[in-house]
């Protein structure tokens, strides 16, 4: 019979490898050591990490046979192992503090048009609109807060309305940097010019004295 070591067979964290695969070379390990349900299944939990290890952990109902595991696994991990890849990506996407609003949803567009290709109804609304709410930088999102826009749409007018008047405000107040630094700058001339003048007269009159 042919011996696969198990300790070749390296363990599955959901985020790069084929579950497929993964779990078709667990199979040919077990068969090969020739284990029966409840060692299989044991050997193959200790192989779990990451994410997959969390999937185990938070399952109401643990898989009490091999056969159950395969199935409740595939049915998890399965669809070209991309579903549960996307929706970790999906869910930490954050807008940084100096990225425009278009790019942020833009991004935000496309990893959720990649999850709802695979299952259209993987998120509902409510959940969209939370993830694209917990995505905005914190100045966005204070204002959001404050407004409890009820949709998506309200939401990104909301935050590019926001964007559009804090640009405005950022351009007056810097025309006010540069106005109020010209009237600074020509208040100190002035006054060295008033100094000049005064020692310019001051020394006329010590040397050239008007009768």
């Amino acid at each position: 019979m042919a011996y696969a070591p198990i300790a070749k067979i390296k363990k599955f964290t959901s985020e790069e490898d084929d579950a497929q695969v993964w779990l078709n070379n667990m199979e040919k390990a077990i068969t090969a050591n020739g284990w029966n349900n409840d060692r299989a299944l044991q050997v193959i939990l200790y192989f779990l990490q990451d994410t997959a290890d969390l999937w185990y952990q938070s399952l109401d109902v643990k898989p009490q046979t091999f056969q159950e595991f395969k199935t409740a696994f595939l049915g998890y991990f399965s669809n070209n192992n991309s579903i549960n890849y996307l929706t970790n990506t999906f869910t930490t996407i954050k807008q940084g503090e100096t990225e425009a609003v278009t790019t942020y949803l833009e991004h935000f567009h496309r990893n959720l048009c990649q999850i709802q290709a695979i299952d259209a109804k993987y998120f509902t609304a409510p959940q969209i609109l939370n993830q694209f709410i917990c995505g905005l930088c914190s100045s966005i999102l204070q204002h959001v807060h404050l407004l409890h826009p009820g949709t998506l749409q309200d939401t990104v007018t909301c935050t590019r309305d926001f964007e559009s008047a804090e640009s405005e405000a950022n351009h007056v107040q810097a025309i006010n940097l540069v106005m109020n630094g010209s009237s600074e700058l020509d208040s100190k001339l002035k006054q060295f010019s008033d100094s000049i003048n005064q020692k310019l007269e001051g020394y006329l009159a010590d040397n050239h004295p008007i009768y």
